[in-house]
């Protein structure tokens, strides 16, 4: 018999704003509706598998989702979520490629997993990286805490694929 666990689940909608190209999103409905106003990079990185192509959906978010937000968790869900109770891990690294920009001096980052870009001072990437000073394109693997270091904005709730609390586990 395969043990299976219920993790409640809040919708939550939301939408880009053309005009200042934020995220509006809003949990509840109603004299209770929470809404908050969020930078695209932050909320992606809370839910990396939406679609950055898409101006606004509803998405199904945990209530740790919820709290990274910025928003209360409300007392009643919408629905629950069936999980086994033994997970697989993920992944402790991921893939990045890299370009060095001679005119800026500094190196263009591509984080794929969580797909994420930024720019990085040459020392500081390299230091952290470890790659040589004559690198300029590449792809590497980076630990957590090297992206992290980087300036990724990397969840560990995301990571781990919305870790189970240890009292949502049966006895």
């Amino acid at each position: 018999m395969k043990k299976i666990i219920l993790v409640p689940l809040y919708s939550l909608g939301y939408y880009k704003n053309c005009r200042t190209k934020l995220i509006n999103a809003t949990l509840g409905g109603g004299r209770n509706a929470q809404q908050i106003t969020v930078h695209p990079s932050i909320f992606y990185a809370i839910f990396p598998r939406l679609n950055r192509k898409w101006a606004g959906d509803s998405v199904d978010a945990t209530a740790e989702q919820v709290e990274a937000l910025g928003l209360t968790v409300p007392t009643k869900p919408n629905c629950f979520r069936e999980m086994p109770a033994v997970m697989e891990p993920e992944p402790t690294t991921f893939q990045a490629r890299y370009v060095y920009d001679p005119f800026s001096g500094r190196y263009v980052v591509n984080l794929l997993e969580l797909r994420q870009e930024l720019s990085a001072g040459a020392d500081h990437f390299r230091q952290i990286t470890g790659i040589s000073a004559k690198s300029v394109l590449g792809s590497i693997s980076l630990t957590l805490s090297e992206a992290a270091a980087i300036g990724f904005i990397v969840n560990e709730e995301v990571i781990a694929n919305d870790r189970i609390h240890s009292e949502l586990l049966p006895a």
